[in-house]
């Protein structure tokens, strides 16, 4: 069987098994394999050893730095560190200025916290600066939601990208810095529809739920901060882990191989050793907040919310083995080149269908990695660009099929039409942010 038949057999069977039969994402990426494993002419032995190899290669790449960087963010959660940022970010920029405050605040948070419960954790902010500035609701709400959108593709430890950097080889320091960079223009095109259009409408264009004065999020005090952590207590947790790693992958281009600092930033820049030490630095800046009762419970918690992470991030890999197995990375980038089609658009496309179908930009982002990354070792690209194509692709829609869809507008107070006429709208002009980001890189990668 032709190998391209193969491959448009094998997404086929990933999105009915994803979508029609609703089966977990972990079952529907290994069932994928050995379809496209059989179909592709590999023995029954091959497909298996190839499945087990790529699944155990990609645990033992990510699987513990996920972990410490869902422990992480659960800790700064848990420690009302998210908010203290939130609030330095307003006093930063002023508050006649505050959507940029929280495009800030979301970009920041999101790095650590899972986007949906950074929504619910910051929305009394957001509806106490709407009360004191009467800046509209929505233009707060989605400049917010550019900032935590936009890192949750992007940027590591978060678990969507640090997923697609594994799946792809990406040096974790060249995922964070080229993921940043991204994730600054996918913030910004946002931020800018909010300023430029929400802020336009009149009160006629949102409406809101009958029952959003019933469940709404009451808001907090700008001035009454007592109850938060210091700046540099819930900054230090975020910021040394991200440097350590940085650190390693520059000392690694500076300094000859043997020097002393390229050793000693081997190992403490280490994915896996530096987001260690941020968990840790968590429970020395934070731990007496939170008590020793609360932190021995996030670890549990932690390793609850990890492991669905893990095992489908690993699924990926096992059918990205395939893939290289089977031939067709190099069969499909023969036919990209054929086309003329500019190859960074095949992953946005990829990631975007599955993102506005099925609703996970984790897994929209982690799938099309998986998917191109034969294709771009064949054609000799970085697959930086694939990283970032993908994560512009993830962000292309977010609407009912979205849990974070329904955070927003449930703590917002919206109705479904005035989410999909604000969020949904907003994702578009992301999704543009994060591609304008890819052709930049391309410009020298």
């Amino acid at each position: 069987m032709p190998i391209e038949l193969v491959f448009v057999i094998g997404i086929a069977v990933l999105l009915f098994l994803c979508l029609k039969v609703k089966a977990n994402a972990f079952i529907s990426l290994l069932a994928t394999a050995l379809v496209m494993g059989g179909l592709a002419g590999m023995s029954g032995s091959d497909v298996v050893s190839t499945i087990t190899g790529g699944f155990s290669k990609t645990v033992k790449s990510i699987g513990i730095v996920i972990i410490f960087g869902i422990l992480l963010g659960n800790y700064l959660d848990a420690a009302k560190g998210t908010n203290r940022m939130a609030l330095d970010a307003v006093k930063l920029v002023g508050q006649k200025r505050a959507g940029l405050a929280m495009a800030i605040t979301g970009y920041l948070v999101s790095i650590p916290v899972f986007s949906d419960a950074a929504c619910v954790i910051l929305t009394p902010l957001v509806k106490a600066i709407h009360k004191k500035t009467r800046i509209p609701l929505a233009v707060l709400a989605v400049s917010l939601s550019a900032g935590l959108l936009a890192t949750h593709v992007y940027v590591p430890p978060t678990p969507g990208p640090l997923a697609a950097a594994g799946l792809l080889g990406i040096d974790i320091g060249q995922a964070i810095l080229y993921g940043a960079f991204a994730a600054v223009f996918m913030t910004a095109f946002g931020w800018i529809f909010a300023e430029t259009y929400l802020r336009t409408r009149p009160e006629s264009y949102y409406s809101f739920r009958e029952d959003a004065g019933e469940s709404e999020v009451e808001a907090v005090s700008l001035d009454d901060d007592a109850d938060l952590p210091g700046t540099l207590a819930s900054l230090v947790p975020l910021v040394v882990p991200l440097l350590l790693i940085v650190g390693n992958t520059t000392c690694a281009m500076i300094f000859p191989e043997e020097s002393g600092i390229v050793k000693l930033f081997s190992f403490v820049g280490d994915a896996n050793i530096a987001l260690a030490i941020g968990a840790v630095l968590a429970i020395i800046t934070l731990g007496k907040r939170m008590g020793g009762k609360v932190v021995l419970d996030i670890m549990d918690k932690t390793l609850k919310d990890a492991g669905p992470i893990v095992f489908i991030t690993a699924a990926g890999g096992a059918l990205g083995e395939v893939l290289k197995a089977s031939g067709a990375g190099a069969s499909l980038a023969e036919l990209v080149v054929n086309t003329g089609l500019p190859f960074i658009l095949i992953p946005f496309v990829i990631a975007g269908l599955l993102k506005i179908v099925q609703g996970s930009g984790t897994v929209a982002v982690t799938t099309a990695a998986t998917l191109c990354a034969p294709i771009a070792a064949s054609l000799g690209l970085n697959p930086i660009l694939i990283f970032l194509a993908s994560g512009a692709g993830a962000r292309s829609c977010c609407h009912v099929n979205d849990s974070y869809y329904w955070v927003y507008t449930n703590c917002m107070g919206f109705d479904m039409k005035t989410g999909l006429k604000t969020l949904s709208l907003s994702n578009i002009f992301m999704a543009l942010g994060g591609l304008t980001a890819t052709f930049i890189c391309s410009l020298w990668l």
